[in-house]
């Protein structure tokens, strides 16, 4: 199980949303690249990293602070979402030496989009699955679609796509922790792997998915409770060991 300390970059700074409310935004420091490095010193090999105003906006608004943090930490698996509705900006992305892309509102809105695009390019992408209020949301979590999970879990596995990244987003960015009810329905709705996301509050929240990891968890994505010091990587580690850690192809 991947564990990804997460960095969302909204006007070059790193800060963390409630819920996925642009209003509602706690601002944590004005270097993402700092942030990265506090990760790694801990004993990070995998970072997750969101470049908010390009979800909201369809652009690559942070490239070139991404572009930082991958220049600065060439050994650590780095997966990027955020804004990315194309496949010139995923070989933009991918030709930087990003290891996953996050697609979220392109899939959801063009699934024909995933028929066209080369195996090569498709084994490097991760399907974003952000439910807010039972439904799927795209464009920055702001919009909800009425497409059924059930279906789009079908042409996501029709498509061969290798993982997905699943966010409640009412417990996104809460700390009230995670929404092991729905996790399970669609892991049994399922059997494409999945990262997890969304109100990971505590170092019970991660043996719990360690615990079920087998069922199809593939890592998981942890935001705010690191930056309120809820969770310490350090004692993350002590609780999965090395089997988290990533090799650098």
């Amino acid at each position: 199980m991947r564990i990804l300390p997460a960095i969302d970059i909204k006007d070059g700074k790193c800060v963390r949303l409630a819920r996925g409310n642009y209003e509602k935004v706690t601002h944590y420091s004005d270097d993402p690249v700092y942030i990265a490095d506090s990760w790694v010193k801990k004993g990070a090999d995998s970072i997750h990293i969101v470049d908010l105003d390009g979800a909201k906006d369809g652009h690559t608004s942070n490239f070139e602070i991404i572009n930082s943090i991958r220049s600065s930490f060439q050994d650590i698996y780095i997966q990027v979402g955020g804004g990315i509705r194309n496949e010139s900006t995923i070989k933009k992305y991918l030709d930087l030496g990003i290891d996953k892309v996050i697609i979220g509102t392109k899939a959801l809105s063009d699934p024909s989009f995933l028929t066209d695009i080369s195996d090569n390019i498709k084994n490097k992408i991760i399907i974003d699955l952000a439910i807010k209020n039972m439904k799927l949301a795209v464009h920055g979590w702001e919009i909800e679609s009425e497409y059924n999970i059930g279906d789009y879990l079908k042409i996501l596995e029709k498509n061969k796509i290798l993982e997905i990244v699943y966010t409640d987003v009412d417990k996104d960015g809460m700390l009230s922790g995670m929404n092991y009810t729905e996790m399970d329905k669609i892991l049994k709705l399922t059997a494409i792997p999945m990262i997890a996301s969304g109100g990971v509050t505590s170092l019970n929240d991660i043996k719990s998915l360690f615990d079920i990891s087998h069922k199809g968890i593939s890592g998981v994505i942890i935001g705010k409770a690191l930056y309120e010091g809820k969770i310490d990587l350090l004692d993350v580690f002590k609780i999965v060991g090395n089997k988290c850690h990533y090799i650098k192809e």
